[in-house]
């Protein structure tokens, strides 16, 4: 698993959430949690045997000890099952619907010297994290979106797209569009060398719109003025961007100094526009935090009727 700050921001999210601070200081049970339930630390014991060779070991009591915890080794079990208590009854309905009534029986009452964090650890990635990240991938961009708002507009024929200017609005206003009506996306952003990655969040859907098979096989930002291009499929049929729901759609932007490698992001027939899904948004932030210059930009269109 590579850690990306997805990840991190998960972990710390759960901490904040079960265990506050207190007097402005994280708890035990906090950082215990942030070490135990942590990918790095997956292989580390709570704490070491005295067994030679043992002690020198990694622990999470180690750990815990050198940022001034103080010596929990007598305590460092209470303190995981406190935690493991915490988690049980917070996620209860959704623990028990993912992983069923048997596993969460034994992590209940794992019986003496097994390890029911495990358990716990794999639900907590293999589960809540996908979930996590639908729900935070996109507002998580959108937080360093660039405050520069007229990079998007959006027009219904070809004669205004040259005369097209963007509306001056006010804060958090999304631009207005009809139903049912194919309109062209005018794209103005200041960057002019590089890639473009534009996502949407639809109403009922999430998808990647540049690069595609459906609005832009070339995702070079010297190429991308007008959407869809005339090579793709929207431009072909002639439906290029058409909304059939009522409600808000987000447009998540990000430029981009070199390609992006992945293979599913290949403009193909197969899949005209790639459903944005919890892997590939993992997939995409791990790419995206190799490149260290891109700049995000944000914005809404709402449908209406």
């Amino acid at each position: 698993m590579q850690i990306t700050k997805l990840h991190s921001g998960f972990i710390s999210e759960i901490a904040d959430g079960l265990f506050p601070m207190e007097n402005g200081n994280p708890t035990v049970k906090g950082e215990f949690f942030k070490l135990r339930y942590h990918p790095d630390n997956y292989y580390f014991e709570n704490k070491n045997s005295n067994d030679n060779g043992e002690a020198e070991k990694t622990s999470i009591c180690q750990i815990l000890k050198k940022e001034g915890r103080g010596d929990l080794t007598n305590t460092i079990q209470t303190i995981s099952r406190k935690v493991r208590d915490c988690l049980l009854t917070e996620y209860s309905e959704e623990i028990m619907a993912d992983i069923g009534e048997e596993k969460v029986n034994f992590i209940k009452s794992p019986g003496r010297g097994r390890d029911f964090w495990k358990n716990l650890y794999q639900w907590l990635w293999d589960y809540q994290f996908p979930r996590w990240v639908e729900a935070n991938f996109l507002p998580s961009l959108e937080k360093q979106a660039d405050k520069n708002r007229d990079w998007i507009n959006f027009a219904d024929n070809m004669v205004e797209v040259d005369k097209l200017h963007i509306p001056q609005m006010a804060d958090h206003q999304p631009l207005k569009l009809s139903l049912e009506k194919p309109y062209w996306a005018f794209i103005n952003l200041p960057e002019s060398d590089g890639y473009l990655l534009l996502l949407n969040q639809g109403v009922v859907s999430r998808c990647v719109v540049c690069p595609s098979q459906a609005f832009a096989i070339d995702y070079e930002l010297e190429k991308i003025r007008l959407l869809p291009q005339k090579e793709t499929l929207t431009y072909e049929l002639g439906c290029r961007f058409t909304f059939n729901e009522v409600g808000v759609e987000k447009f998540v932007a990000i430029a981009l100094e070199k390609p992006l490698d992945l293979e599913w992001l290949k403009p193909n027939e197969e899949e005209v526009a790639p459903d944005l899904n919890s892997e590939r948004m993992q997939e995409l932030w791990q790419e995206l935090e190799k490149q260290n210059n891109w700049r995000v930009y944000a914005q809404e269109v709402e449908v209406v009727g």
